[in-house]
């Protein structure tokens, strides 16, 4: 493999241009950092928010500004400018995302940005929240093996789907949680859309069947599929598992999922992916919007509000609260490139983070 050269005055490729590169990059995904100055060992993930689709795309760019060609998956793998610079120098290495260190892997379409917090906040329980929570429990486990039972047995896929909607709702109605949901005519029942919903609580999913009478696949995180109970229940609802550790096949997933949307089914994503103790809207990754641009198909916000105060970060441990879905009108992507993508994610944003309830922690 060839590497040209990237400067016409030295055989050594010039760092400074490759940090502008990044720095271009930066700008478009967070408008507020576009002057922002960092260093070749600043993270390109946790410091400056590229997630590994911002990163897929900044290896195109790197390739066609310094004229050179990068091993597969390079920047994908690299947590810095200066690994960049060194799978620029050194480019034998073959591309394997399955070589990728730990902390480093690909979370094209789900991810984690930043760590949750602990869940431990020292509050004394009440009484009443412990009998609240012994009952909840109980009831939760009936509702999850009847619906487990109901949802592998059932012959059809809408069948299915209906069978688990009502499933979620009768929890909210036997735990006592009022679900008020508002917007349902901006939901295509004859097209397909991408639906993206902020992510507050292990109850999203539960709250988002609940709340969407319509046909929908949820993005999951391939590990489940190692778990046979949650693999068979999963495959019967259509869901579609993405890999988060494989670079190579989280862009793949990609193609496959933007295919199955211009095909006619809506998509589910949580573009946070992953939930925190603390209250706010965190910074979405890219895969949702690159799939809708990729797909010519809209973008749906769904603002959840409300579950992050029954169930909390990693606690398990139910409290009593109110939730509110708040179904708001799709965008249009207006193209299929990645500036596309980025102006859907930034409009979807907009949109969506007054109704949460919680502070914006991109824009705070």
């Amino acid at each position: 493999m060839q590497i040209m050269n990237a400067t016409s005055q030295s055989d050594t490729p010039d760092m400074n241009a490759l940090l502008a590169v990044i720095r271009e990059l930066v700008g478009e995904i967070h408008p507020h950092w576009k002057n922002l100055h960092f260093l070749p060992d600043t993270q390109l993930e946790r410091e400056l928010g590229l997630d590994s689709m911002a990163r897929v795309e900044l290896q195109g760019r790197i390739e066609q500004a310094l004229h050179i060609t990068l091993p597969e998956n390079a920047a994908v793998r690299a947590a810095t400018a200066d690994d960049l610079m060194h799978a620029i120098t050194h480019p034998a290495g073959d591309g394997n995302a399955d070589d990728m260190p730990a902390g480093s892997a690909a979370d094209l379409l789900m991810g984690e940005f930043g760590t949750p917090a602990d869940a431990a906040n020292g509050t004394r329980r009440t009484l009443s929240e412990w009998l609240f929570a012994a009952y909840a429990w109980p009831v939760f486990t009936v509702l999850a093996l009847l619906a487990w039972v109901l949802v592998v047995v059932t012959p059809t896929e809408g069948g299915r789907r209906k069978m688990a909607h009502w499933c979620a709702r009768l929890l909210f109605l036997l735990t006592f949680t009022p679900l008020k949901v508002q917007g349902h005519e901006h939901l295509d029942l004859h097209n397909p859309q991408i639906i993206v919903a902020n992510h507050a609580s292990y109850l999203d999913g539960f709250i988002v069947t609940a709340a969407l009478d319509v046909p929908i696949h949820f993005i999951v995180k391939g590990e489940l599929a190692r778990i046979a109970p949650a693999r068979i229940l999963l495959e019967r609802f259509g869901v579609e598992f993405v890999d988060r550790f494989n670079a190579r096949k989280g862009t793949s997933d990609v193609g496959r999922i933007a295919d199955k949307a211009r095909n006619g089914q809506s998509i589910v994503f949580f573009p946070e992916g992953t939930f925190t103790t603390f209250d706010g809207l965190q910074p979405f990754r890219m895969g949702a919007f690159v799939t809708a641009a990729r797909a010519g198909i809209p973008v749906v916000p769904v603002a959840i509000s409300g579950a992050r105060k029954i169930i909390r970060g990693s606690e398990w441990f139910p409290r009593r609260g109110y939730l509110q879905v708040t179904i708001l009108p799709p965008i249009q992507p207006a193209g299929t490139g990645w500036q596309v993508a980025v102006d859907l994610r930034d409009a979807a944003r907009w949109e969506l983070a007054p109704w949460t309830g919680e502070p914006d922690l991109v824009e705070d």
